[in-house]
């Protein structure tokens, strides 16, 4: 799509939503900016040729529930959404009462429009950043949209539903916000999925923004089929004493490129990233996990854990970058991949870009197959090759799984991992 028709195209569809000036600016801001930036560069992975490109102009579309076992889960979440339908949206009483603002993206710019301005692409995201960014930036059509106020500690989670729906061919830009202001606490699990048969593109953007002395726990659980093309782009924002723990497993049956990003701009401030991926079947998976230390005594911690079977391709970048002035700042990361094909493809690169002195960094990284000495343990015991292979990854895996906050992730994630190990995910 030209330049011409890809604004002509925005431009209508902020007319026809009633969308404010402020919001119109940055749309046709991010047309100009997206046939200028270049591609976000994922190593040893070439993207280009992927349907991610394959868009029409952005239109509201209506979409009808799920049904089956994903419909349970869609009745457990306070935000639940089909396309660019939102079918459910509930708050408990308290969580309202304290001013928490639970909403879809199109309704806040109505409702919330000032909050909205002042932080959607200010801080965790920027047009500046690269072409996908700014192409989410001119078509996202709707997302949810969170904002806790200061002193508001909410102890039950946040639980968000996501469906990409490929009953139909269809856009999926999907543009999320969430803000916790000064002092304010919250957990969030968000959960991508997909339905139907038709093959789709996902742009998936969320930003949080932890403001001073906040605490942001956010668990991603993403299980896109194998028909779903996608970008996944989860970005952080650190005040001052800010603390924001990453908690994502990457389940996708379909081509993946992914970037979470973590920028610890307030002195005192801290983010965790734990990630766990599969890979099967001739699937490509590029995960780049990126925290940026600019703050004094800043504290960034990446754990990666991969496996990929079959003739997959898992690739884990991880960079820990100190700023220059970032006195104190503390960066390791841990990436491990493990294959259990001779036709599998992995790499695991650790960067490490440090410009300051008085500073703590390091790294560790690992590529491998099944230890031979296990599965011959294991065999010997009479236990068949596929399940003996099951117990050596769960025992791969449970280094970061056993480290998540909740018990109820941790048995949900069991029972993905156990779905991806025996292909169910089609």
């Amino acid at each position: 799509m030209d330049a011409t028709t890809l604004l002509a195209g925005v431009q209508a569809y902020a007319h026809a939503q009633n969308e404010p000036d402020w919001l119109l600016k940055l749309r046709e801001q991010a047309v100009a900016a997206y046939f200028k930036l270049p591609l976000p560069k994922f190593e040893k992975i070439s993207y280009k040729d992927w349907p991610l490109f394959n868009f029409t102009a952005p239109t509201a579309t209506v979409s009808e529930p799920v049904t089956g076992e994903l419909a349970t889960t869609a009745g457990t979440q306070q935000f639940y959404a089909v396309g660019d339908s939102t079918i459910q949206l509930t708050l408990p009483a308290e969580a309202l009462q304290q001013g928490v603002i639970l909403s879809d993206l199109r309704s806040a710019i109505q409702h919330h429009g000032d909050l909205v301005q002042t932080y959607l692409m200010q801080k965790a995201l920027k047009l500046g950043d690269d072409k996908l960014t700014a192409l989410n930036t001119a078509m996202m059509t709707n997302g949810f949209f969170l904002y806790v106020p200061k002193n508001v500690e909410l102890k039950a989670p946040i639980e968000i539903l996501q469906v990409v729906d490929n009953r139909t061919q269809q856009n999926y830009f999907s543009h999320n916000l969430l803000i916790a202001d000064t002092n304010s606490h919250v957990n969030v699990i968000q959960r991508l999925a997909s339905v139907g048969d038709q093959a789709n593109a996902a742009h998936v953007l969320v930003e949080v923004v932890a403001e001073a002395n906040s605490q942001v726990n956010f668990a991603g659980i993403d299980t896109l089929d194998r028909r779903t093309t996608a970008y996944l782009n989860r970005r952080g924002y650190l005040a001052n004493d800010a603390k924001l723990d990453w908690e994502l497993a990457e389940m996708n049956a379909g081509d993946v490129i992914a970037d979470f990003d973590s920028e610890l701009k307030g002195r005192g401030s801290e983010a965790m990233v734990k990630t766990i991926a599969i890979a099967n079947r001739e699937q490509t998976q590029g995960l780049d996990t990126r925290v940026t230390n600019y703050g004094k005594k800043t504290v960034a911690n990446i754990v990666q854990r991969g496996i990929i079977l079959d003739a997959a391709t898992l690739i884990f970048n991880g960079i820990g970058h100190i700023i220059k002035g970032a006195h104190g700042a503390k960066a390791d990361q841990e990436n491990r991949l493990l294959m259990l094909s001779s036709k599998a493809r992995g790499d695991a690169d650790p960067i490490l870009l440090i410009d300051e002195n008085d500073v703590e960094a390091g790294h560790a990284a690992s590529v491998g197959r099944v230890d031979e000495q296990q599965m011959y343990y294991l065999l010997s015991r009479g236990i068949p090759k596929p399940e003996a292979e099951r117990l050596v990854i769960r025992g791969f895996l449970a280094g970061v799984i056993t480290e998540l906050r909740s018990q109820r992730l941790r048995h949900e994630l069991n029972a993905l991992i156990e779905r991806r190990l025996t292909d169910g995910n089609d």
